[in-house]
């Protein structure tokens, strides 16, 4: 019998028809299914008992309590706690996301901590009669910030440095008081301050945002004034001449691009519809005297008590303003990253370091900050391992005390910055948080909120012991408000970051921060694909140029370049976007970036 091609057609589609009733095509399905979810790399999902553990979170200064489930000891998801006198139970999405963090792909897992450590003691040794020793705190007012600036007293030559606060530290936004809000730039609804307690009071002010890109709080603000970039000064001291009775209005409208009408209406809300509140994003020194002008002053702007701490502590260094120091004078510049708020300017840093041979040495979980300039990269826990308090928040009117108590324990090789440092000088650093917590207590001011109850006890009514217990099962220490401290906070003086060679006329463009405080947190792997790969958060050190900008600048779509402004300079990749006007430059906050220099600076960007 001959076979045809037919038949060999025939004989083929019948199998496969036939095979489908049969079960062998569906259980290889299922076993590559099963094969697919067991090889190894697999995460397993954790098992055990599931319970509750409070805590607090460490990735910004607004300290938000955190209600953690957990599987056995591992933490599966991250919630706010109701009924937070602070937070209102709200967290934000690096809140709700951080007990990813552990398990970030570019986390530091050693480091050399001897041979750091060795270093600096013989760096400090040779250090010259005009060279110092400096500790650089991103996050100061922790308790191992005393510690620091205890050390520093200890150390021959040594010198605390902080990044200066918008109201010294001593001082707070009363938001709940405030009817009428002038924001310049600030993120108010955009992670500034504490989230819960921003959304909280909204409903009782009317919010004017002014400044150049739409952003998010600007689309939700009650008006936005789309001012022309870096023109927030000449808006400021319009509205103050118009408040004062004073001329000339017009050639500041004309700066920003404002009518005298637009601007008259807003002086007039701000002057009627009161109490008011001026906020700065970051370069208005004329914002702080619309505060003094509208009476703001213990009224939205309230100064608050001072944390107590030990005696013993008093005598330490005191807190010095990076650009206050000379030039080429740091020998040893120790870099606490490990908590940052706010980034400074390594161009700024790097003038301050002697020229031959500085040593610099950065406490972080990855290099990807100041590790890229240090000597020495000391690996740290990360939130929810740290053990840490967190200092109030810009916007929280009474001082208080929290403990960000661990979910989870680091990884071995992990290094303490407190510790590091303290026994430099041969200070013991383990039990400072209990010291400061009992000295606290001996205060007997304020009240003691419990999480797992959401109760509020006296102080004074609460034993030595149990109030430690209760900080470390996530209890927060609220002082008592003192109406004769609101009279009149001590605001400093406010100072523009130290100029490069360069002069504003050398820098033609205007670079705009677009970035939360939040930001200089660590992203989970969640949230960095959320936020940089779905573009909804510019990814660190990247621009955004509009196609116009871009041509006069020679740099195009995804081009190196190089970001100079009076601070300094920065590596960027450029993005475009039509939508950002032409002469702005659209930056991310980061390390090496502007973020401390202003909503907006000068610029200009090369080629690189």
């Amino acid at each position: 019998m001959n076979t045809t091609r037919r038949d060999l057609f025939k004989f083929v589609g019948g199998s496969v028809v036939g095979a489908l009733f049969t079960p062998a095509p569906w259980r290889l399905i299922t076993d590559s299914a099963l094969w697919s979810e067991n090889w190894p790399g697999i995460p397993r999902p954790a098992r055990g008992e599931i319970r509750t553990k409070f805590t607090n979170c460490a990735l910004c200064p607004a300290g938000c309590a955190v209600r953690a489930r957990l599987v056995g000891d591992q933490p599966v998801a991250l919630m706010g706690v109701s009924g937070h006198p602070l937070s209102h139970g709200t967290l934000c999405p690096f809140g709700l996301t951080a007990h990813h963090l552990p398990y970030l792909p570019t986390r530091l897992k050693q480091g050399p901590a001897k041979e750091a450590a060795e270093a600096v003691s013989a760096a400090i040794a040779k250090c010259g009669p005009s060279e110092q020793a400096a500790v650089l705190d991103l996050r100061p007012g922790r308790t191992a910030s005393w510690t620091y600036r205890r050390a520093m007293a200890s150390v021959k030559h040594g010198l605390y440095l902080a990044p200066p606060s918008p109201l010294g530290g001593s001082a707070a936004f009363d938001l709940q008081e405030a009817k009428t809000v002038l924001s310049f730039g600030a993120p108010l609804l955009d992670g500034w301050g504490t989230p819960g307690n921003v959304i909280a009071a909204r409903e009782n002010f009317r919010l004017i945002q002014a400044e150049p890109l739409e952003s998010r709080t600007a689309s939700l603000a009650d008006l936005w004034l789309p001012i022309r970039p870096g023109s927030e000064e000449a808006l400021a001291q319009a509205i103050a001449n118009v408040l004062a009775n004073r001329e000339p209005v017009a050639p500041f409208a004309a700066l920003t691009g404002l009518t005298e009408q637009q601007i008259t209406s807003v002086a007039e809300e701000l002057a009627h519809n009161g109490p008011a509140l001026v906020l700065d994003g970051g370069q208005t020194p004329a914002a702080m005297e619309l505060n003094r002008q509208l009476g703001s002053l213990g009224r939205t702007i309230v100064a608050r008590r001072e944390t107590p701490v030990p005696e013993s502590w008093k005598k330490a260094a005191p807190v010095t303003n990076l650009a206050s120091v000379p030039d080429g004078s740091i020998r040893v510049l120790l870099i606490d990253e490990s908590a940052v708020d706010g980034y400074l300017s390594w161009s700024t840093i790097a003038r301050k370091l002697v020229r031959d041979n500085p040593l610099v040495v950065t406490f972080a979980w990855s290099r990807q900050g100041y590790g890229r300039y240090a000597q020495f990269v000391l690996p740290t826990a990360v939130y929810p391992e740290v053990f840490d308090d967190i200092p109030p928040a810009i916007d929280s009117v009474a001082a208080a005390f929290r403990i960000a108590a661990p979910l989870v324990a680091p990884p071995a090789g992990m290094v303490n910055p407190s510790e590091f440092i303290a026994g430099l000088a041969g200070l013991p650093a383990a039990d400072a948080l209990r010291q400061r917590a009992d000295a606290i207590h001996k205060a007997g001011r304020g009240t003691l909120f419990t999480y797992a109850g959401a109760k509020s006890a006296a102080l004074r009514d609460v034993k030595p012991d149990n109030f430690w217990k209760a900080l470390n099962e996530g209890g927060c220490w609220l002082d008592a408000v003192d109406e004769k401290r609101r009279e009149l906070p001590i605001l400093p003086d406010t100072e523009a970051p130290g100029a490069t060679e360069s002069s504003d006329e050398d820098l033609p463009l205007v670079a705009i921060t677009c970035e939360t405080r939040a930001a200089a947190a660590p992203l989970s792997p969640l949230m960095s694909k959320l936020y940089q790969e779905s573009n909804l958060r510019l990814a660190a050190n990247h621009a955004v140029l509009n196609p116009v900008t871009a041509r006069a600048c020679g740099v195009a779509e995804g081009a190196r370049a190089i970001l100079q402004t009076r601070c300094g300079s920065a590596q960027i990749e450029i993005s475009l976007d039509s939508g950002v006007p032409p002469g702005v430059v659209k930056v991310a906050a980061g390390a090496g970036m502007i973020d401390l220099c202003g909503a907006s600076t000068p610029a200009k960007v090369v080629a690189a």
